[in-house]
Order: C-alpha cells, then sequence, then structure tokens
C-alpha cells in the first residue's frame, strides 16, 4: 500500500510540474536545455525582452554613428570625462561597439572580437532580464497576469538605469582617487590605468546583474521544481553560464576598473533588492501552491498523504512567515486574485499536516531572513565577488605586461644609422650655500650605462652625456670633473663643456647649450636633464623602454617626457633646435618688459604643441606612468624655491598624468 501510495504521488508530482510549466511565460527559458542559444532561443532574449530591446537599438544607432565617423573616435575613459570634460562620450559608452580603425585600435580589438564581444553581451543582458523579471514577478497566480508582468519589467528597468547611474559615477571616482588624489605622494596607490583604462561596452553592468542575480535564491520561483543533478553537458546552473558570457569581456583586453565599478556597485544594489524583497516587494511575497508544502513535507519528514486537491489552489506563506510581515503589501499585490484565491481554498477541506521543519524550508521561504542575507553573503557572494577580482587583476597583469625592450631591438629599429640613438645634455649652475648634485646624478647615470669592456654592446656608441654649464666659476663643476677623470665609464660616454660666464640666466643657458650641442652633436634624441634629478632604480631602463613604444606607436611624436620642470625632457633634435628659438623669442619679450613663461614651462609648451613654432607637435606628446628620476635639490633650487624632500620623487603620477592630449606610454 505504501509502494502504491509513493507511486501515485510520484505521478501526481509530474502531472503538477507539467502543469504549471505549462503555464509559464513564453519568455522563461531554462540554462539547462539544449535549446539555450538556439537560433529562437536568442531571437527571443534579444527582441521579446524590452529592456534588451532598447539596449539593442542604442548599439546599433551608435555604433552606426561611430562607423560613418560622426561620433565617437576613441574610447570612453576618466582621462577624457575629467580633463577633457566629455560626458556625452561617457553616457553613450556602453552602446557602442569599436568599427572604425581608429576606435579599434583605442579599444585595444580586432573588429571579429568586437562584435562577437557585442553579441555575446546582448545575449547575457537578455537572459538577466528573463531571469530577474522572473523573480520580481513572483508567483502571484498561475493565470497570466498583464499589469504584473509590466510592474517586473519596469523594476528590472529602473534597477539597469540605476546600476548605469551609479557604475559611470564609481569609475570616474575611482580614477580620480587612484590616479589625481593618491598619485603625487603615495606612489604604491597609484595606478596608472585607473584613469587610462579604455571603458565601452556593457561588460561592468553585466557584472552588477550577476552579483544581484547570484544573491537571490535558486528557487525563488516556486514554479520551477528542485533541480536534480545530470550527466548531460548542458547541466550547468544558470549562472555558471552568465559568468562564462561575463568573463568573455576579459579575453581581449584589460578591464579591471570597468568590470571591477561594477562588482561593486551589483554588491551594493544586491542589499537595496534584498531588503526589497525582505519587506515583500520585488516579487518577495511568494504563493506556493498546497501540492508543493505538501510535497516538501514528504521529502523532508516522510510523511504519506493521500492526495485529493485540485491544481490551481494557492494559499498566503503568511502561517509560515513572521507575523509582524502578516500585514505587508507587495507592489504588485492583486487584493481581488487574494480574495477569488481564499474563497476557493476554503470550498476544498485541506488536509491535515504536521507543522512544517523550518531546517529544511526552501530557500524562496527563508531569503525574507537576516540570516538567509547574512550566510549568502558570506558563504555565496563575497567568495564569488573576491574570485572574480582575481580574475581581473590577473588578467589586467597579463594584458598590461611590457617586457623591457632589448638594446639589440631598441638599436636597429631607430635610426641606425644616425651616429648617437641619444646624447643626454646635463645642465649645471652654481646653486645656494655651494651645494652641488652632479656627482651623486652623474653616478645614476654611469650605473646604467654598458660597461667599457663590452664593445659589442648594441648601444656601446651611441648614447653619452655632456655636462654643461655657461658659468665661469662653478665650483661643484670642478669638483665633479676632477672626480669623474679617472672614472672608465665617465671617460667612455662623458664629455664636459664649460662656456665663459657670469649671468645667472637659466634660458640663455639653455638657448647656448641646445644649440652648441644640437649642431655639433649628430643624436636622433637630446635630452635636457638638471643636475638634482637623478635616476630611479631601473628609470634608466624605463626611459629607453618609453622612447622606443613612442618610436612604434606616435610615430611623429616630437619627444619624451619622463621627469617634472625641466628635467627629463627628450626632444628629437631637430625640434629642440626649434624649441631654442621659443625660448629667445621669450628673452627678447622679456626685456620688452613682457611677462613670459618660465624656461621649462617653455620647452614643455613647445613638446605639447601649444606655440607657433612647435604646431605640429600637438598632441604627440609622450610621457611615462610615474617620473623616472628623483628630485635631489629640494633645498637648493636655483629659482630660490623649496620644496619637500618628498615632494617629485621616484614613482610619483607624471603631472600630465591623465591629460588625454598626450599618450602614456
Amino acid at each position: 500500500m505504501l509502494n502504491s501510495t509513493v507511486s501515485i504521488g510520484a505521478q501526481f508530482q509530474q502531472q503538477q510540474y507539467a502543469n504549471s510549466t505549462s503555464a509559464l511565460p513564453t519568455s522563461d527559458f531554462s540554462a539547462r536545455s539544449a535549446t539555450l542559444f538556439s537560433f529562437e532561443t536568442i531571437t527571443s532574449l534579444l527582441f521579446q525582452q524590452p529592456t534588451t530591446r532598447i539596449v539593442v537599438v542604442l548599439t546599433v544607432l551608435h555604433s552606426l554613428l561611430g562607423l560613418g565617423g560622426k561620433f565617437p573616435g576613441h574610447c570612453s575613459a576618466p582621462s577624457h570625462t575629467l580633463y577633457g570634460g566629455e560626458y556625452l562620450g561617457l553616457l553613450i559608452s556602453p552602446f557602442v561597439v569599436p568599427l572604425t580603425p581608429t576606435l579599434l585600435k583605442s579599444a585595444h580589438q580586432t573588429l571579429g572580437i568586437a562584435v562577437m564581444l557585442a553579441i555575446s553581451n546582448l545575449i547575457s543582458l537578455g537572459l538577466f532580464e528573463e531571469r530577474l523579471t522572473t523573480l520580481f514577478r513572483g508567483n502571484r497566480s498561475r493565470r497570466s497576469n498583464t499589469s504584473m508582468n509590466r510592474n517586473s519589467t519596469r523594476i528590472f528597468r529602473n534597477l539597469v538605469l540605476v546600476i548605469l547611474a551609479l557604475v559611470m559615477g564609481l569609475r570616474q571616482l575611482l580614477g580620480f582617487i587612484f590616479d589625481r588624489a593618491l598619485g603625487w605622494s603615495c606612489p604604491f596607490l597609484f595606478f596608472s590605468e585607473s584613469v587610462n583604462e579604455c571603458n565601452l561596452g556593457l561588460a561592468p553592468f553585466l557584472f552588477a546583474l550577476l552579483i544581484i542575480q547570484a544573491f537571490l535564491p535558486d528557487d525563488s520561483d516556486p514554479r520551477t521544481p528542485p533541480t536534480r543533478s545530470t550527466s548531460t553537458v548542458f547541466s550547468f546552473r544558470r549562472i555558471y553560464v552568465q559568468i562564462i558570457l561575463c568573463l568573455f569581456n576579459v579575453i581581449p583586453k584589460a578591464i579591471v576598473w570597468w568590470a571591477g565599478s561594477g562588482l561593486i556597485v551589483g554588491f551594493v544594489v544586491s542589499l537595496g533588492v534584498a531588503y526589497q524583497r525582505k519587506m515583500g516587494r520585488w516579487g518577495g511575497k511568494v504563493r506556493i501552491t498546497l501540492y508543493e508544502k505538501q510535497e516538501h513535507l514528504w521529502q523532508h519528514q516522510d510523511v504519506v498523504v493521500g492526495l485529493g486537491i485540485a491544481d490551481g489552489h494557492d494559499f498566503s506563506m503568511a502561517p509560515m512567515t513572521d507575523n509582524s510581515n502578516s500585514k505587508e503589501t507587495s507592489d504588485d499585490s492583486d487584493s481581488e486574485s487574494d480574495s477569488r484565491l481564499s474563497s476557493e481554498s476554503s470550498s476544498v477541506p485541506a488536509p491535515a499536516l504536521p507543522p512544517p521543519t523550518y531546517s529544511a524550508t526552501p530557500n524562496y521561504m527563508k531569503e525574507r531572513t537576516t540570516l538567509y542575507i547574512v550566510r549568502r553573503l558570506g558563504g555565496y557572494i563575497l567568495p564569488m565577488i573576491l574570485v572574480l577580482f582575481f580574475i581581473l587583476i590577473a588578467t589586467n597583469q597579463l594584458h598590461n605586461y611590457k617586457p623591457n625592450v632589448s638594446n639589440d631591438v631598441l638599436n636597429n629599429s631607430i635610426e641606425p644609422t644616425t651616429p648617437f640613438l641619444l646624447t643626454l645634455v646635463i645642465m649645471t649652475a652654481p646653486r645656494r650655500d655651494g651645494m652641488a648634485f652632479i656627482k651623486q646624478t652623474l653616478s645614476s647615470y654611469l650605473d646604467a650605462f654598458p660597461d667599457i669592456d663590452g664593445p659589442a654592446h648594441p648601444l656601446y656608441s651611441r648614447i653619452q652625456i655632456i655636462v654643461y654649464t655657461h658659468v665661469t666659476e662653478h665650483p661643484g663643476f670642478d669638483v665633479a670633473k676632477a672626480f669623474f677623470e679617472t672614472h672608465p665609464k665617465a671617460q667612455k660616454y662623458v664629455k664636459w663643456i664649460r662656456e665663459d660666464g657670469a649671468e645667472k640666466n637659466h634660458r640663455k643657458h639653455l638657448i647656448s647649450a641646445i644649440r652648441k650641442i644640437g649642431t655639433s652633436e649628430d643624436s636622433v634624441y637630446l635630452g635636457i636633464m638638471e643636475d638634482d634629478f637623478q635616476f630611479c632604480e631601473d628609470g634608466f631602463q624605463a626611459m629607453l623602454n618609453t622612447i622606443y613604444n613612442a618610436d612604434q606607436q606616435v610615430k611623429d611624436h616630437c619627444g619624451v617626457f619622463i621627469t617634472t620642470g625641466g628635467s627629463g625632457l627628450i626632444f628629437k633634435r631637430s625640434v629642440a633646435l626649434t624649441a631654442s628659438f621659443v625660448l629667445e623669442q621669450d628673452e627678447l619679450a622679456k626685456q620688452r618688459g613682457m611677462a613670459v613663461p618660465a624656461p621649462d614651462q617653455a620647452l614643455q609648451n613647445c613638446m605639447l604643441g601649444r606655440h607657433d613654432y612647435c604646431s605640429g607637435c600637438a598632441g604627440t606628446m609622450v610621457i611615462s606612468k610615474t617620473l623616472l628620476q628623483g628630485h635631489l635639490g629640494h633645498n637648493a633650487s636655483t629659482s630660490g624655491g623649496h620644496y619637500s624632500p618628498k615632494d617629485f620623487q621616484c614613482g610619483w603620477r607624471h603631472p600630465f598624468h591623465g591629460d588625454p592630449q598626450v599618450h602614456t606610454l
């Protein structure tokens, strides 16, 4: 008899599930179905989901505008928003697929990958909308309820708008904090990508929706039967499929700040969603059938009961929840349906059931408790976020890793027929209290130069240093020259030039040095250095890397800027000679009583293309991410100023970092 009863119960269970699934909306798809990625399913996801349909239209529209050369012309990034004021580009960035060569280069993608990612992200958005609208709809009735569907769609649409606003705002805030705010004196918290990382597409919003969906119970919809493990390849849970779709975005490029903003926002918003559902709104006040209650008791208390009820009788969960919530009303409640269901249920006697065992209560009945939220956060959501962050950081390191350029490649790739690749001119003049930094600075240069017993070194004969002064009485110059006379590397690589003079005029000294050395030394690059800026550890190699990347990626560049002030300005030789005329013009204007920029600022403006003589340099300046030289003369400036010993040191962000008019390599 027991076997007969259980068999009848099993048959009824199958019939009950068949009846319930037949009433599901046509937009519900199972992640375990072999037709999940069929053409019909994809079409339905893209065009039958209201919010996804709007996103598809916006994506096609803005991508075609970009293809037509109208807008946009580059990636959205905080550098363009915070420093360039391109707020419109930020607003449309989620709906842009890079199709033009310029935009593809800016996005670090190929055309095929860009299109594939766009399609994958739109499908993923459709999956999120289909699932979350089902959860927000709850199980108010098995009968079609148009107003309830509209309400769940509205909730999802508003949720997406909130996520859009929060992600964009947080992305700009992170870019400012980890670049501008902390980059000056907290080098270990300075991250170049925080302000320059390319941000296009739906990735962060999908990561946010991923966290929100993961926060909700797997069986929140009582119409979905308990899952059974199978051995088919389609047995993946929906959340795993959507994680894979989201992670497709990290394959072609680094998006740690873009997607990371989405993870943070998703965590915060999921708490708000949990609160709404805990209060009985947003599908949180779920109804279950008497049969499902009874089936639950069978499975967990071994109770066999006779079945004599008809399908479709829904009962409130109020008796199974806290009494304080019994009077709560959800934003999708239907009083008429409640009264009808109550009258229908009274006509059929309910079987006498023992009290439920709360330890075995399904998730959709538990989720209104604080304990469930805490356990879900600590046991599932936070570990998922940490794992995703680890993947994002790992891929970021992989995408941004650039090995040091070899000396042989550097020597052969940049005008190999020119005698000198790089000539570094160290400008020196007497300082207050007789302080001198030439020995310490020059030693940092020579330590990075090739050994003299290795003439086969590719750069052995293509780099040199010239220490220049335009002051006749300069004791520091004399002491340093005498010290290095017996230094083997100094004998090979260093030249000493002193011109007579007594006037402390840095502008005139620069004009004289650039013209004298620029016309006598046949060098590709001419670097203007100050005698109180020594190279940081590995700074010399980083300078060579920056010069090489500038030659490869910005062919028409006029120079490279690796430090600050008047040091680390490495000009193309012809541009340096042009800059001397800019300085000469400023000197003549100053003699006429006109206000002119400081000499180092004039050199910077020339490299930036902000002077008529140097207008061809506009938009070509290349800078290093951080300062590659540290400041020694904080208390002995020739201009009379004083600086903190912590100012302008190794690892500080470059002053021009984040400026969209420069190239950070």
